[in-house]
């Protein structure tokens, strides 16, 4: 796998935590940055923690060694989890567009809700980091570029909409579901370009 295809994963799975932000930005009548910073962080440890451990979870040596060197199979397989990881996205994206977002002023920021939110979120990044790892990614290059992507999105996704509102929200995460498509598709043409 290539930095492009990481950079173009990581943010597809960093438009869900846009989204949310988006969302909370649109909530909050006074910019705080101290809790807009303390929420970034969190939702950008999450998803870089659980990008890591994904892709540590595939240096277990529970298969035999001979499996692991079948790299065509690990190919397959991290496209496949970033193929369904794209169309759950996109299929999240629409069931919620008819789900109407009524906007209401909401300045504190409950800290359990935004932990709850930044797990719930992250759940994309261990299943991306399983792919990663079987692509035999680096742990350096992969926290590096899921933490500063994810905390771009989550600040941009904050000043959106504090300044905008949340109407776009969904469609963002069904453009982040498209990005990790793309990335799974890429990866299964060239699985298949390699069998064939």
């Amino acid at each position: 796998m290539g930095l492009w295809q990481l950079i173009v994963i990581s943010t597809g799975l960093s438009l869900d935590v846009f989204a949310y932000c988006l969302y909370k930005g649109a909530m909050i009548s006074t910019f705080h940055k101290l809790d807009n910073l303390k929420m970034i962080a969190l939702f950008t440890g999450f998803q870089t923690g659980m990008m890591i451990a994904g892709s540590a979870l595939t240096q277990i040596k529970i298969l035999p060694e001979s499996y692991h060197s079948a790299g065509r199979i690990w190919t397959l397989l991290a496209a496949i989890a970033f193929f369904s990881i794209g169309i759950r996205m996109i299929v999240k994206a629409v069931r919620k567009r008819k789900n109407r977002i009524v906007e209401k002023k909401q300045d504190d920021y409950n800290y359990r809700i935004i932990l709850f939110w930044a797990f719930l979120t992250s759940i994309d990044a261990l299943i991306a980091g399983i792919g990663c790892g079987f692509m035999g990614m680096q742990f350096v290059l992969t926290a590096l570029v899921i933490t500063l992507i994810t905390a771009a999105s989550g600040t941009v996704g904050l000043i959106c909409g504090y300044r905008l509102g949340c109407g776009p929200m969904n469609k963002f995460v069904a453009v982040g579901g498209c990005l990790v498509l793309v990335g799974g598709v890429d990866l299964l043409i060239h699985y298949l370009s390699a069998v064939f």
